[in-house]
């Protein structure tokens, strides 16, 4: 059962507060309310991501899309994807702040995962699509994530990243990028097929973002012998 953090922890404070002050106070360009200013931002990252794909978003339907770190942005929102996923360790405390964003009409309702990335309760090669924005630099070990993703992407799917660059760590950002370590540590497990610089960060204190496409690597997972438990089960029997 997910349970709710010590919120007096800056760790998790500064996640939670971020939101209830936007929620508040700043409202960006769009305007109206904070719902609708979120619908907005998650038809950009739609139309960005699609973009970097060379996709329309006719590509999506029948496609099953998973959002990590998603805090309570609604990154799926208004993803036409047959099936959308989204985890996020403080998803149980937006909800009880009655901060979880309802998905655009016409698209399928997104399914909430509290909890965090490290150990994902999906199988291998179940996802076409994977994002992680504005969140990997959130994880205290990112590369343990990584190896998630790439364990439920397809081997025909994509990875979308967008993180922040440079900067100091903070108790809720406490992983600091260069653009060598994040080439590398992607490069364990993914194909960078893309990777663009210098757009503005997400975050105060850092120094820009980046955009990263990449595939899987292809790699030998275990393997399960049928018949060999059928014969134990078998065996059991007489």
């Amino acid at each position: 059962m997910p349970k709710i953090p010590d919120l007096t922890d800056p760790r998790y404070l500064d996640e939670v507060g971020w939101f209830l002050y936007h929620e508040k106070y700043e409202r960006d360009k769009f305007g109206g309310s904070y719902d609708n200013e979120r619908i907005a931002y998650s038809r950009l990252l739609l139309e960005e991501v699609l973009k970097y794909m060379g996709r329309d978003q006719r590509w999506l339907e029948g496609k099953t899309v998973v959002s990590i770190g998603c805090g309570c942005t609604g990154d799926l929102a208004s993803f036409p994807a047959a099936l959308k996923i989204s985890i996020d360790p403080l998803l149980n405390v937006y909800q009880k702040l009655g901060m979880l964003l309802k998905d655009v009409e016409g698209t399928s309702q997104t399914v909430y995962l509290s909890m965090d990335s490290e150990d994902l309760p999906l199988v291998d090669d179940y996802a076409d699509l994977v994002l992680c924005r504005n969140a990997l630099d959130h994880m205290p070990d990112p590369g343990k994530a990584l190896r998630e993703f790439q364990r439920i992407l397809k081997n025909d799917g994509s990875l979308f990243v967008s993180v922040d660059i440079g900067g100091a760590p903070t108790p809720d950002e406490p992983t600091v990028f260069s653009i060598e370590s994040l080439s590398a540590l992607i490069a364990d497990q993914f194909k960078t097929l893309l990777l663009e610089k210098n757009h503005p960060p997400h975050s105060v204190g850092r120094d820009s973002s980046v955009r990263l496409l990449a595939t899987k690597k292809h790699q030998v997972s275990p393997s399960i012998d049928k018949e060999q438990i059928l014969q134990m089960y078998e065996a059991r029997l007489t």
